[in-house]
């Protein structure tokens, strides 16, 4: 038994030796790649071509599966994984605080997510996708229409910088926000790239960045990060900020900033609560249903992914990173943290539903989970229009935000009016009609929209 152990052990050492070897030649050639790149107008012709696209996105999913085929994570140790996955969840289903019940769960060194709604995609399904994801989104060529449909604002940093009293909001695209609360400044999942993964690789941004991190670089006082996703972690804003910053960020990611030069940073894990330095303010991590490691395929699952409730005296800010929609967790972070000021929810990637469903809310989920968090006096929709890694229509988000919004809003209004003449008719109070008289008087304090890139929206008192 001792010899077959030792065999198995050898033979996966061999399989993960050639898997590595495969994935370090692409992460370790291509920063030496692109520097010669930059230098040769020939080369920058050959790597701006359409066929040297479609090589390296091929080069990249035979690396990604060649691991995956000599790796050890066999079709068995996965099916063994979301048994005990399954197995976890079914034994917290009697626990009633939502802390133990929806706390992160680690299963062989890697995280999984413990709801039941998750279902794991299977890889090739994801390769599939990307490899033959050519529609284009309806993106129009002319950048006129563009600036029409996606308005690019110069951000009022005076504004910013002076709404101590105030709660403000400007979105920079995707899930970057600039935040203040409280009289500090919160930026979110920087990314100031021309790409989603950076300035030369990845899904290019439909819009041009509002300014560049420089220009209110001096103003920021915390990082939080949901995730290690390449439209989530910049690694050249993180070398920007440097330790001028506080990172908050999710479990397992400290060793990338440190090994980056980035020390001054907070790990947390889902539901812990940290007090900022010399100030009122909390910053609390949340649960999301998401997932992490898109940067080699040795790091899945790593490392956390959350969102984050920033807590100050008066106002409370949630910011929702990369999840599914799951009704029990969003009523769980609402009924542990409402009354929220702000909501910064995802509406876009959405699309095709069987692969994105589990891993990102569309609008209609975005609207529940605006209601399930207790009505924020304004939710914002961010995570759309800016990289397109997705096959809904470039301006689905919106459109789909706005109809669904009020839809939702007339069927409440319609469940109330219904019921308030049923209770005219029976002289009769009842539970339900005060849930019901209770969401409509917030209707009108309760707003969910879209902005466009750089528009900063204030919030008072």
């Amino acid at each position: 038994m001792a010899e077959k152990i030792k065999k198995i052990s050898n033979t996966s050492r061999k399989k993960l030796f050639a898997g590595s070897s495969l994935s370090l030649f692409c992460s370790y050639t291509m920063p030496q790649v692109l520097k010669r790149v930059k230098s040769s107008n020939l080369a920058y012709k050959i790597c701006c071509h359409h066929q040297t696209a479609v090589l390296v996105t091929v080069t990249a999913a035979a690396t990604a599966i060649a691991y995956y085929w000599y790796h050890k994570s066999s079709a068995q140790h996965h099916h063994d994984i979301e048994t005990q996955r399954l197995k976890g969840i079914s034994k917290r289903k009697v626990l009633k605080r939502p802390e133990e019940k929806f706390a992160s769960l680690r299963i062989e060194k890697r995280f999984v997510n413990p709801f039941e709604e998750w279902t794991e995609i299977p890889f090739y399904k994801t390769v599939l996708f990307w490899m033959g994801r050519w529609k284009g989104n309806g993106i129009p060529k002319c950048e006129k229409e563009l600036d029409r449909t996606l308005p690019v604002m110069k951000p009022n940093l005076n504004q910013i910088k002076n709404a101590s009293k105030s709660v403000s909001f400007t979105w920079f695209g995707q899930s970057t926000c600039l935040m203040t609360i409280d009289g500090l400044t919160v930026l979110s999942d920087p990314v100031f790239s021309k790409c989603s993964i950076n300035d030369y690789f990845g899904p290019r941004r439909l819009r041009p960045i509002p300014c560049p991190l420089e220009d209110f670089i001096d103003n920021v006082d915390i990082v939080v990060v949901s995730h290690d996703h390449f439209d989530h972690l910049d690694e050249s804003a993180v070398k920007k900020l440097g330790n001028s910053v506080v990172w908050y960020i999710p479990l397992g990611l400290k060793n990338w900033f440190v090994s980056r030069g980035v020390t001054n940073v907070i790990e947390l894990d889902w539901w812990q609560e940290v007090c900022h330095k010399n100030s009122d303010l909390t910053i609390a991590c949340v649960p999301a249903m998401h997932w992490s490691g898109s940067r080699t395929p040795f790091e899945k699952n790593n490392t956390l992914w959350c969102s984050y409730v920033i807590k100050a005296s008066n106002d409370k800010i949630f910011f929702c990173g990369d999840t599914g929609y799951s009704p029990e967790l969003f009523k769980a972070i609402g009924n542990l943290y409402a009354p929220f000021t702000l909501a910064a929810i995802p509406i876009g990637s959405f699309m095709p539903t069987q692969l994105m469903q589990h891993l990102h809310m569309g609008p209609e989920d975005a609207v529940k989970a605006h209601f399930d968090l207790g009505c924020p006096r304004l939710s914002v929709g961010i995570h759309w229009g800016t990289f397109m890694m997705s096959d809904e229509h470039y301006l689905a988000p919106r459109q789909v935000l706005d109809t669904v919004w009020q839809q939702y809003t007339k069927d409440l209004k319609n469940q109330a009016l219904a019921v308030d003449q049923v209770d005219d008719s029976t002289n009769s109070s009842t539970p339900f009609t005060a849930a019901v008289d209770n969401i409509e008087n917030n209707m009108a304090a309760t707003k969910f929209i879209t902005t466009a890139f750089g528009q900063t929206i204030l919030i008072d008192h």
